[in-house]
């Protein structure tokens, strides 16, 4: 039999404390069923997708969905004008722009929180030149900074992420800045410190875990905000280029038809909507659960 300390059973307990609650609230728990689903279409997609996304249906261009009159089962959701398949393409999506923007997110949370944890444990003149550096970007919005940075390379993807990486990193770091700073000049953690105890071990064990109902916050945000960004810079030419199929680069190539044929437009924005939804949903319920659990 195995010998655990009381702090590794205290961990333990801490963690099936969590997951009782969450199982308790229907919602919280559903949004992370959605979520795993999301992830399964991002790694798996391409495997359930029906045809290749580039390949070209001769005679079927601008087919309607199947729910509509004249569409086919085998087109679920239409064709496109050169007679691809939507519903396919749509599935290959989930890769270019939820991935891509889980990538984002992923980047900005762990670059972003290792700077932060530096920027909270030194006390030091570049540091706090870094904040006011900062702080000159929270002024300008974030698709505006990323729209200038991609001006600045050449159009692809892989570049729009990088613009959208480098506009989110400055907010995440300054929000756990600031709300780290806010939690050390709390009356408890400045009588812990009148006390003796250490900035660093006041920092992991007091700080660090009145910090993860902002994390969760914010990389939910930092989640939808790269999933819009990526299709904004996709749909204006500085993002993913044709014939990818990435939802922004999908509406853009489609939007002349917008009249003729309104589903190759409209069903690339439902994806989007899905996918923020989920996000948005995923985030309000694990805060919602963290709140219940510390209370």
């Amino acid at each position: 039999m195995l010998n655990k300390d009381p702090e590794q059973f205290r961990e333990t307990e801490h963690v099936n404390q969590f997951f009782r609650l969450l199982r308790k609230d229907a919602l919280a728990l559903t949004s992370v069923y959605f979520f795993v689903l999301l992830l399964v279409l991002i790694l798996l997609g391409h495997l359930i997708a029906p045809y290749d996304t580039n390949k070209e249906f001769i005679g079927l261009e601008l087919l309607p969905p199947s729910w509509n009159n004249g569409g086919e089962i085998a087109h679920f959701m239409g064709t496109d004008d050169l007679g691809r398949d939507i519903f396919s393409r749509i599935l290959h999506g989930f890769y270019y722009t939820a991935g891509s923007a889980l990538l984002i997110t992923l980047s900005v949370g762990v670059l972003g929180g290792i700077i932060g944890v530096f920027a909270v444990t030194k006390k030091s003149r570049s540091v706090f030149l870094l904040s006011h550096l900062f702080d000159t970007f929270l002024v300008t919005p974030i698709l505006l900074i990323a729209i200038i940075i991609a001006t600045l390379l050449e159009p692809s993807l892989t570049n729009a992420c990088l613009a959208i990486f480098l506009a989110m990193l400055p907010h995440f770091i300054h929000k756990l800045y600031q709300t780290s700073q806010h939690e050390l000049e709390r009356e408890y953690v400045v009588t812990l410190r009148l006390d003796g105890a250490k900035r660093w071990d006041l920092i992991k064990d007091v700080i660090f875990p009145n910090l993860t109902v902002t994390v969760i916050k914010e990389l939910s945000h930092i989640f939808v905000i790269a999933t819009l960004d990526i299709s904004a810079l996709s749909f204006i030419s500085l993002g993913a280029k044709s014939p990818t199929p990435e939802w922004g680069a999908m509406i853009r190539d489609s939007f002349e038809l917008i009249y003729i044929a309104p589903w190759a437009v409209i069903l690339p924005g439902l994806a989007i909507t899905f996918v923020i939804f989920i996000v948005t949903m995923l985030g309000n319920g694990l805060v919602r659960v963290l709140k219940k659990y510390r209370y």
